[in-house]
């Protein structure tokens, strides 16, 4: 309990960019506070659970609770009066980090999850466990970890040397019996689409445009560049330009901007493109991933 109270303090604090130090966040301090806090007695929710889905439910809206009307009264007082400042309302945004161990997120996980797992008796864990499971840790013994790295390094020294592809290699091991078993690499697997036009997993294709850079001027660059026309341009599970769908044929005046909708610092985006079948009922042939740059100055 004290660790879910001291982390979970020491990350809204960080979050509302509170300052605090090592005093404010010590046992003593802690302890003092927490001896002055008055915690309400616990009463069992009245509240039914309803399991049947074909029961009909209630029109009415539960009214919020007093304390949470004042709570947002105080609230707007507060930004309204001149008491606060800019620098008042400042947030900062936490990204979890594993590896620090000062920044309180490991030890925040470890205690909320063991409170939760002691009201379900599920065993608890200790923060080595937590650390593996939360940050995706995926255990190795040393000595492979090793072969792993020395491996890889050879593997590198070939490509900085620029050395043929046979003197590549894929290696299976296990130190354990031990066996150690070298194979040759494979070229990687081609896709054709069309007229000597071919790509591989390892390709992608690059545009760069401008800012009044249309949806056509897009399908142009890339016919002029790579010597095949796109038929079909999709951003993720968007549809930039599907010609048999209502509507899309003018999607080709509209800006690439404005299509995409990127944010300020977004400097390029991924597309998926595909190409029109030599046979009229085939399905579209798949393209690599394009790349398009917002402006000629990026890369």
């Amino acid at each position: 309990h004290f660790s879910f109270l001291l982390n979970a303090a020491k990350l809204y604090a960080t979050v509302y960019c509170i300052p605090f130090t090592e005093e404010d966040l010590s046992a003593d301090t802690l302890l003092n506070i927490l001896s002055e806090v008055k915690i309400q007695e616990f009463r069992p929710s009245n509240k039914v659970v309803q399991t049947d889905e074909t029961a009909r439910k209630p029109d009415h809206v539960p009214v919020s609770s007093e304390d949470e009307r004042n709570a947002v009264f105080q609230l707007e007082k507060a930004i309204s009066s001149s008491e606060a400042t800019t620098s008042d309302l400042q947030m900062a945004v936490l990204s979890f980090e594993k590896d620090d161990d000062r920044n309180g997120h490991i030890d925040f996980i470890t205690a909320a999850s063991n409170l939760r797992a002691k009201m379900y008796s599920i065993e608890p864990a200790d923060r080595l466990k937590t650390k593996r499971i939360a940050g995706r840790i995926i255990p190795a013994i040393a000595t492979s970890t090793a072969a792993v790295t020395g491996l890889v390094a050879l593997e590198m020294i070939k490509v900085a040397g620029d050395y043929p592809f046979e003197a590549y290699k894929n290696c299976f091991f296990n130190l354990a019996i031990p066996i150690i078993v070298f194979t040759e690499a494979s070229e990687v697997r081609k896709t054709e689409i069309r007229n000597g036009i071919s790509f591989t997993i390892w390709d992608r294709w690059i545009i760069h445009g401008k800012e009044e850079f249309t949806l056509l001027d897009f399908i142009n660059a890339v016919k002029e560049k790579y010597g095949i026309e796109p038929t079909m341009v999709v951003q993720g599970v968007k549809m930039l330009y599907v010609p048999v769908m209502p509507g899309h044929a003018k999607r080709l005046k509209l800006t690439m901007h404005k299509l995409v909708k990127p944010s300020t610092e977004k400097k390029y985006v991924d597309l998926t493109v595909s190409f029109a079948p030599d046979t009229d009922g085939d399905e579209d042939l798949p393209g690599p991933p394009v790349r398009y740059y917002f402006s000629h100055d990026t890369d």
